[in-house]
């Protein structure tokens, strides 16, 4: 084995361990929004290091430009995605009174 095939390895099972616990906490975790951030974090460095075991394993050649380029897409997509669906669920469940005028919380709170 080579030095490469080595580091690509050690990347490669770094990136799937952080798919396990990621999956782990979703799994657990008691609310939805602690399952969002476990899914969010876990996912998006889990595929970092995927991504950076094919670029190794790949040597850097075009193969390995195009790979950045989806992990830069991935980067840009997955916090995104996991943003506007926290938005939303706060939105749908009025988390923290986001709707509501300062009034009726003062009335509320009286």
């Amino acid at each position: 084995m080579t030095a490469t095939s080595v580091i690509a390895i050690i990347l490669g099972l770094a990136g799937l361990a952080f798919m396990v616990i990621s999956f782990y906490g979703i799994w657990t975790f008691p609310d939805f929004f602690a399952r969002l951030h476990a899914q969010g974090v876990g996912d998006t460095l889990g595929a970092l290091l995927l991504f950076l075991a094919m670029m190794v394993a790949t040597g850097f050649k075009l193969l390995s430009l195009k790979i950045f380029l989806l992990f830069f897409v991935i980067m840009l997509t997955n916090p995104l995605g996991t943003n506007l669906i926290m938005m939303a669920q706060i939105h749908r469940e009025d988390y923290q009174d986001y709707e509501k005028t300062e009034e009726e919380i003062l009335n509320k709170e009286n």
